[in-house]
């Protein structure tokens, strides 16, 4: 069967339909395509900029804890070694009897007059410090390496404040002085360490959102 000029006509323009429609349905799936993948974009930078955020404000109330928290230390540390100072000198001036020979009865007495003194502020120091130091160990990961450092130090802190407290001697006393300063310092140390590293993880999760969001462990689906 031979179709006629006019038959002819009718399946082109048919055809031409067909082909338009299919164009215009494959534009409108890459628009769409193109819509979802802006879409997705913004979706990840928001919760990129949430996440980082909120690490912001974790490094900056680190920074602020363990400012706090060290400095609390040393203070304590010297008003204990201001404590047994002061108790040795009133000792050596006070407690002798005429031969020179020290009066156990008097030493006693000077020594609790002065635990006397230095017990009401010192409870109060001891206590901030006490919830200083779990505060910050809620904040630390203690699976991350830095974390670990950090808490050790932390706990070493807490060690020498509980020895010092006990302290009976002078060489005693000094040892422990000598050894939070130390731990300060190396707490200082591991502290700026974490904060470097942390500004790094803000950085790059605002830069790259999508190696962020690829960390983030998707739900599982219900079924």
């Amino acid at each position: 069967m031979t179709l006629t000029t006019e038959q002819w006509l009718t399946v082109g323009v048919a055809a031409c339909g067909v082909l338009v429609q299919f164009l215009i349905a494959y534009l409108g799936r890459s628009q769409v395509r193109k819509q979802l993948d802006l879409q997705h974009l913004v979706s990840h930078r928001s919760t990129a900029s949430f996440i980082a955020d909120k690490r912001q404000h974790w490094i900056h109330e680190l920074r602020i804890d363990m400012a706090f928290h060290l400095a609390l230390s040393q203070e304590i540390i010297w008003k204990w070694d201001g404590l047994r100072m002061e108790a040795a000198q009133r000792v050596e001036s006070e407690a002798k009897d005429e031969d020179g020979i020290y009066a156990p009865a008097k030493v006693d007495q000077i020594h609790q007059e002065e635990a006397d003194k230095f017990s009401p502020e010192n409870s109060k120091r001891e206590r901030e410090h006490h919830e200083g130091h779990i505060r910050i160990m809620f904040r630390l990961n203690p699976t991350e390496d830095l974390h670990i450092q950090l808490r050790q130090c932390l706990d070493n802190i807490r060690y020498v404040m509980n020895k010092m407290q006990g302290a009976n001697t002078l060489d005693a006393n000094r040892e422990c002085v000598s050894r939070m300063l130390a731990l300060v310092g190396e707490a200082q140390t591991h502290t700026e360490a974490i904060l470097k590293a942390e500004w790094q993880r803000v950085k790059q999760e605002v830069a790259y959102p999508e190696a962020l969001m690829a960390t983030i462990s998707k739900p599982e689906s219900k079924k």
